[in-house]
């Protein structure tokens, strides 16, 4: 099975996204669009990794691993929240995380969610576990055989969060 995000991955959900699009759910920006009077440039990181999509899926990946990572299993707050709050919170801390990296890479979106200092306190993350967290997103990645520059810029994107997310010593 080719589980690389691409275009085709993207393709796949062409329907959906033809709906949203006529909902006005997103948008697209001039240049994306191929609209008159701009200039083709090259894809961005979003269209790269295969729109929303194909982050839904790395998203969707990485999250249920980083449940069951044993680094990260070793945060008290962690494992009393997969405990008590992952299987209801889960799904919306999906799409929020699948928001924040189409915005990241470019996407036509917003990410609306919680600031992510705010959303992180209560867990006292230490920059082991934020590194844990990251070799999770390489490992979905790496599964959907995303391409090395690809993973690079949003390896980028996420170590630029940092100082956001990392409250421990």
């Amino acid at each position: 099975m080719d589980r690389r995000v691409d275009r085709r991955t993207l393709a796949k959900g062409a329907g959906a996204v033809a709906s949203a699009a006529a909902l006005g759910l997103f948008h697209a920006s001039a240049e994306a669009s191929g609209a008159p009077g701009t200039t083709p440039t090259e894809p961005s990181l979003y269209d790269r990794l295969g729109g929303y999509f194909g982050i839904a899926a790395v998203v969707n990946r990485f999250s249920d691993k980083i449940l069951r990572n044993p680094v990260l299993k070793k945060n008290p707050a962690l494992k009393e929240w997969n405990r008590t709050q992952a299987e209801t919170r889960l799904p919306g801390l999906k799409f929020g995380r699948t928001l924040w990296i189409a915005a990241a890479a470019g996407g036509p979106f917003v990410y609306t969610g919680l600031p992510l200092s705010e959303a992180h306190t209560e867990f006292n993350l230490t920059a082991e576990e934020f590194a844990e967290v990251g070799k999770e997103i390489v490992r979905a990645l790496d599964f959907y055989e995303v391409p090395e520059r690809e993973q690079q810029e949003l390896m980028a994107a996420y170590r630029a969060s940092m100082s956001d997310v990392v409250t421990a010593p």
